[in-house]
């Protein structure tokens, strides 16, 4: 029997939409014909998905699943084309198995690399009759000192985890500590950060900003200084001291829209949440850290 290649199984994949191990199967089967492997699929109800692939898959679920034991959490993100689907009991019932897999299976970590997971929603999406994809998912293990908590809004479209590390008495405090990770992961949801502080940020990221906010600036400069011509009203320009004051200003702000610790609580407006997390600290008597996040919002990057 010839070997089957890579290059043969894409190539009936694209054609039929059917999963990698159904394609090599029927490539076997058919000792390496295309189009008797195309008829084997057909015949078995595999084939048909490839025709809906340009079709948008901006709906889905969102899953969290904690181990009573271990503390550990895995979340998922499934997409598909329709919001009917996404309400299906079979969809929900998948996340539920693929969690449980995520939480016991360390090659399942992230189900959208698992080829298991892949052929497990190919069938899936087969009687759905949608396109259907494993975006993304995470499996949270605590550190020692650590503890995490999340908050899954009532839609199952956005969810959000975060890792909390406490260095005072930590059975004492735990409650206290589930509700700080709670509200911390609604206000993930609710503002949607990129990054958990400032310092994560990557430098050609900033810099990016930078160059737009000062191209700007030196638009509305020159805007004003010709409105002011036009106008015969006077005009006086920004310094050079003023300008850089005002860029940095500017991506301050960006860090406040985009960095978490550095965003505005949801829970005390007049405190950035760094700020909201220290007086948490001080109620608790040991230092809280946030050790990280992560927020899957259906349709959002």
């Amino acid at each position: 029997m010839s070997t089957i290649t890579s290059e043969q199984v894409m190539s009936l994949r694209n054609q039929t939409g059917a999963g990698v191990m159904d394609c090599k199967n029927a490539l076997k089967e058919s000792a390496g014909d295309l189009t008797k492997a195309v008829d084997l699929l057909r015949k078995k109800g595999l084939a048909g998905l490839a025709k809906r692939a340009g079709r948008v898959m901006k709906e889905g679920l969102v899953t969290v699943k904690i181990s009573p034991g271990s503390g550990a959490l895995a979340m998922l993100e499934i997409n598909c084309e329709t919001d009917f689907v996404a309400k299906n009991p079979a969809v929900r019932a998948l996340a539920e198995e693929l969690s449980d897999l995520m939480l016991a299976d360390a090659s399942m970590t992230n189900p959208a690399e698992n080829e298991k997971a892949k052929e497990k929603l190919q069938a899936l999406a087969i009687k759905t009759g949608e396109n259907m994809q494993l975006r993304r998912g995470v499996v949270y293990r605590p550190a020692a000192n650590g503890i995490v908590g999340f908050y899954v809004h009532s839609d199952f479209k956005k969810s959000a985890v975060v890792e909390l590390g406490f260095d005072g008495e930590p059975p004492a405090a735990k409650d206290e500590l589930l509700a700080l990770a709670k509200e911390l992961s609604m206000q993930c949801v609710a503002l949607h950060p990129k990054w958990l502080k400032k310092e994560d940020v990557p430098a050609e990221t900033v810099e990016k900003e930078r160059e737009i906010y000062r191209a700007k600036m030196e638009k509305d400069e020159a805007d004003a200084g010709a409105l002011a011509a036009e106008t015969g009203k006077p005009h006086k320009a920004k310094t050079p001291e003023g300008i850089a004051k005002m860029l940095e200003g500017r991506v301050n702000k960006f860090y406040q829209e985009h960095c978490l610790l550095e965003q505005v609580s949801i829970r005390e407006t007049k405190l950035s949440v760094a700020q909201f997390v220290k007086t948490r600290s001080e109620k608790l008597k040991g230092e809280i850290q946030v050790r990280k996040f992560d927020c899957y919002i259906v349709g959002v990057e």
